[in-house]
């Protein structure tokens, strides 16, 4: 696995932004999640809304390698995750080829969209000038 880039390192500099870039291979995911976990608990979310958006964010990190790149490990990932009085945002962004949604849900794929969406107070997915962007917002409990 190549090293995973921070580009604002947990706790330094802006403190309400957690942000890291991502090779384009699945085994950089699990450091994400446990990195993204250690900085939400570090600044006070807990519980329900933490795994909520640990969980998404795992899901659209992994859709973004999987689907977006589908095994060219070149490719990088964005995560970021914002701190913003009652909310968080969670995005993630790739610059791999989109593949359109397939008619109905697969037994082994396809439910990840639909659980981040029933998860998150809002989510979109937009895609432009060669990149896809998922966004998705959570309460934060305060």
């Amino acid at each position: 696995m190549r090293p995973v880039n921070q580009m604002v390192p947990p706790g330094a500099g802006n403190s309400a932004l957690f942000s890291m870039s991502l090779p384009g291979e699945p085994t950089s995911v699990a450091h994400a999640r446990r990195s993204l976990r250690q900085w939400l608990a570090g600044h006070g979310v807990a519980g329900g809304v933490l795994d909520d958006v640990v969980l998404c964010a795992d899901e659209a990190v992994t859709n973004a390698i999987e689907h977006g790149y589908r095994g060219d490990t070149t490719g990088e990932v964005r995560l970021s995750v914002e701190l913003l009085g009652t909310a968080i945002v969670v995005t993630v962004l790739d610059h791999g080829h989109w593949r359109p949604a397939q008619d109905g849900l697969g037994v082994s794929h396809g439910w990840g969209l639909p659980m981040i969406k029933s998860l998150a107070e809002t989510m979109a997915v937009t895609h432009t000038d060669g990149h896809t962007t998922l966004t998705a917002r959570f309460r934060r409990p305060g």
